[in-house]
Formats: structure tokens, sequence, C-alpha cells
């Protein structure tokens, strides 16, 4: 049997949400705040937000002294904000985001990123806090077609200093050769047949990659019709692993897949 979206825990709920907020400002306007979305998304603790901030201080204070450029991501949706030392309001999820971006700095040193993309978008938070800080050509999302229009319905309140091109993987031949793939879990949740795709299609294609994943070990939170992490590594054997970071504070199964060609 065929697995699809469907198969992925909450996948249901989380589209039929989306879709009322294409249609619907009120949802919109808070859709940060809504169950159902922090199910799959916006649900990142105060107190991983504060380890995240650590993290950030101690690799990358080039960020902090430039926050505001993270706190834009808090203007849209009904983000849930926090009081943080040094840094005042900002909302936890942004923080990871920020997160992901100062690892991508500590792992490509002075790298330069004319193509990227990204595997699974949400709402185009780690895109926006991206392109604040890094110039790049194109950036390309990939994830299903609701949540690529609600994407640009987000983005669409900002102005963005780089450009990005909204893409199904159905739809795409794998005809792009990318400097950089992420994916903030959602290249793990997915099932191993659509991990095969996106492996052949667009991980395979990239010099360099930043995965977070929470499937493919005994121990990960996700367990099923994953790809293992050695299925993985016969695709990719040139890949680094590392624990997710602060490793107190996540799944002791999360890990980090990293590599430059």
């Amino acid at each position: 049997m065929v697995k699809t979206y469907s198969a992925i825990p909450g996948m249901r709920e989380y589209r039929d949400f989306v879709n009322l907020c294409l249609n619907n400002e009120e949802f919109f306007k808070k859709f940060k705040q809504n169950n159902i979305y922090k199910h799959i998304l916006e649900h990142v603790s105060q107190e991983i937000g504060s380890e995240y901030l650590k993290i950030i201080k101690k690799q990358t204070p080039s960020i902090i002294k430039k926050i505001d450029k993270v706190k834009i991501n808090d203007l849209v949706g009904g983000s849930n904000l926090v009081d943080y030392k040094d840094v005042g309001y900002i909302s936890p999820s942004s923080l990871r985001y920020a997160k992901v971006l100062s690892d991508i700095l500590v792992l490509f040193r002075k790298k330069k990123f004319k193509k990227i993309a990204e595997i699974g978008t949400g709402y185009g938070g780690q895109f926006l806090i991206l392109d604040q800080f890094l110039d790049f050509s194109d950036y390309y999302f990939f994830d299903l077609k609701e949540v690529l229009l609600f994407c640009e319905k987000y983005l669409d309140n900002y102005l963005i200093r780089n450009s990005f091109k909204t893409l199904h993987i159905n739809n795409y031949n794998g005809e792009e050769k990318f400097d950089l793939v992420i994916s903030n879990y959602a290249f793990s949740e997915l099932p191993s047949e659509l991990q095969r795709i996106y492996l052949r299609k667009v991980i395979k294609l990239s010099k360099r990659g930043y995965l977070t994943m929470n499937s493919g070990k005994k121990n990960s939170i996700f367990q099923g019709d994953y790809l293992s992490l050695d299925q993985i590594k016969k695709e990719i054997p040139f890949i680094k692993i590392n624990n997710e970071t602060p490793k107190d504070f996540v799944h002791q199964g999360n890990y980090v897949i990293s590599w430059e060609k």
C-alpha cells in the first residue's frame, strides 16, 4: 500500500486548518495560537527557547546584535511572546529559527548560498529569518500545495530581500542543484517512499545540508514507515551525524544530519 502525506499523525487536521486560514482572516490573524497548528508547529517551549538563546549568544553573538531582524517573524499570526533577558519580547519559535541560522553559519563558515531548498516550509518562518541575514538568489519551498499558498500569504506581509519559489515535489523533475538544503523535522516525518523521492530529487543534488531528524533511530520519537539512519547513510554516505542541541532539552532520539561536498 502506498503511503501518502495523510499518513502523518495530525496531518489531516493540519491541512484543514491551513485551508481555513487561507479563506478566513480572523483565523489567520491568530493562527500561531491555534492548538491544531501548534501540534505541528509553534510548540517550542519557553524553556527550550531560553536554551536556544544561550546557544546563539555563544556561537554567533552577531545575531543577538541584530535581534530585531529575528523579531519581525512575530509581527504576523499572533506569536506567543516571552520576555527574555537581554533581547526582550520574542517567541521561542523565532529563537529556534535563529538557532538554525546560527548552526548554519558555524557549519558552513563564509560560504555563499545562491540556491537554497527547504523541505517542509510551515508558514515560511525559517526563510524569513534567513532572508534577513543571508544573500541568495533563489529559495525553493517544497511542501503541500495548500501549505505553499499559506506560506505565500504569510510572506506577503513582509518586504523580502531575496526571492523564493514554491514547488510541490510531484511537479518538480529534479533539474536544480542546490548549495544548501534545510529541513526542520519535516523530511524525517515523511513516509519512506516520499523520503526516497526527496533524496533523489532534492537532497542528493545539494552541496550542503542541514536536516533535523526525529525518525531513523531505535530511540527516535517517530517509529514506523520511515527510512532508518543506516538506509539514509547508504544513499548519502558522506553525511555527518550530531545530536540535536540543546541535548538535555530535546528528545534523545533526535539528531542532525549535515554535510558539505
